[in-house]
């Protein structure tokens, strides 16, 4: 026997029929837009699940999300856009400082010279990194919000766990010695940081072997949290930057204290790497609390650095991230064996590092 719902129409005034025993378990009877109760799947019905092919509108929550704060990798690895997954991707070495041989003056009927060319390159594929995760009929009825609500939170958890690791994969990078050119990369165990050291002159130095090697000041300074713990607390930094506080509290440099760094430095950006991250644990409510770290200081301790940073294809940059141009993309699929909703994210992109002096580093600083 097939099951009727008798209900009014408020378009018509007029009492009318459904049946609706017919409908499948991801089908339910909905409103729409003029009251009238029509049936319709997930893929239409953003209360019972957004959407059943859900791509447009999770992929925009994947593609718009914000990171936590602290995470610094796509500035130093600034994001380009490209349409393939491999290829040839530029890398660039001192084509721009030399000077152009021979004599570039040309004389009427003359021949132009020709410059050498920007042909660094590296070959790169880029990595598809894909995470999912399934929403249960079930779960839908018991949630106390409503289905957008479980959908997006779930969507959000994901996106964070896949841009932590897009973070991760920078870090590495950024701290690793073999990333930089010869002398780029320092051990700073014997700057005395912490006591007697002088970190300005140390990152000026530093700066300036930037500069020097590219002829352009680099725009970004970094620290991870123990560096820059180190730099704000050393005697001659708090001495020389304690206008607007006092010898003992140097107000800037706790209020604000990047941006007073950065005009100290003479650099346009000071950025503290504050991601962390937790091992030991799924990290689900109630469960057994994991251990808490610094993410940026889990290859090389208490780093800070430098680096040039560009805008895309053809400017010299420290690093970039290539990203494939549709990257993030949200799919979705209905299993009626386990009666859910599968919503899988694939990211496309890798961090690479494309000027090996575009940036230097000081690690294991004390």
């Amino acid at each position: 026997m097939q099951e009727r719902m008798l209900y009014r129409n408020p378009s018509t005034d007029l009492m009318e029929v459904k049946e609706f025993s017919s409908k499948a378990p991801y089908r339910q009877w909905v409103k729409d837009a003029n009251g009238v109760i029509v049936l319709k799947e997930f893929a239409a019905d953003t209360q019972l699940g957004l959407l059943r092919v859900a791509d447009p509108v999770l992929t925009n929550i994947a593609q718009g999300y914000q990171p936590q704060e602290g995470m610094i990798g796509d500035i130093l690895f600034p994001s380009v856009k490209v349409a393939k997954e491999s290829g040839r991707f530029p890398a660039f070495g001192k084509e721009m400082r030399v000077l152009p041989g021979g004599d570039i003056k040309r004389a009427v009927g003359g021949l132009v010279q020709r410059m050498i060319t920007q042909t660094g390159y590296i070959q790169l594929s880029l990595s598809e990194y894909a995470l999912g995760f399934n929403v249960e009929n079930r779960e839908i009825n018991e949630w106390a919000g409503n289905s957008s609500q479980l959908l997006v939170a779930r969507q959000t958890t994901l996106t964070e766990k896949i841009r932590l690791y897009r973070e991760y994969l920078q870090m590495v990078l950024a701290t690793t010695v073999a990333s930089y050119a010869t002398n780029f990369a320092l051990s700073g165990a014997s700057k005395a940081w912490a006591t007697t050291g002088d970190p300005i002159k140390d990152m000026l130095q530093s700066i300036a072997l930037v500069r020097k090697t590219n002829g352009k000041n680099p725009d970004v300074v970094w620290f991870t949290p123990t560096a820059w713990y180190l730099f704000c607390n050393n005697t001659i930094v708090k001495n020389t930057i304690k206008y607007g506080g006092t010898e003992s509290a140097p107000a800037q440099l706790y209020v604000g204290g990047e941006s007073a760094v950065a005009r100290l430095l003479g650099v346009k950006q000071v950025v503290v790497a504050w991601a962390s991250y937790t091992t030991g644990t799924d990290g689900g409510f109630l469960q057994a609390a994991g251990t808490d770290a610094w993410l940026w200081e889990s290859v090389n301790s208490a780093c800070a650095g430098c680096a040039i940073t560009g805008l895309g294809w053809g400017v010299p940059s420290f690093g970039y991230t290539y990203e494939r141009l549709n990257s993030p993309i949200v799919e979705s699929w209905y299993d009626n064996s386990v009666k859910s909703m599968k919503y899988d994210s694939e990211h496309f992109f890798d961090p690479a590092v494309t000027k090996t002096d575009g940036g230097a580093m000081y690690y294991a600083l004390a």
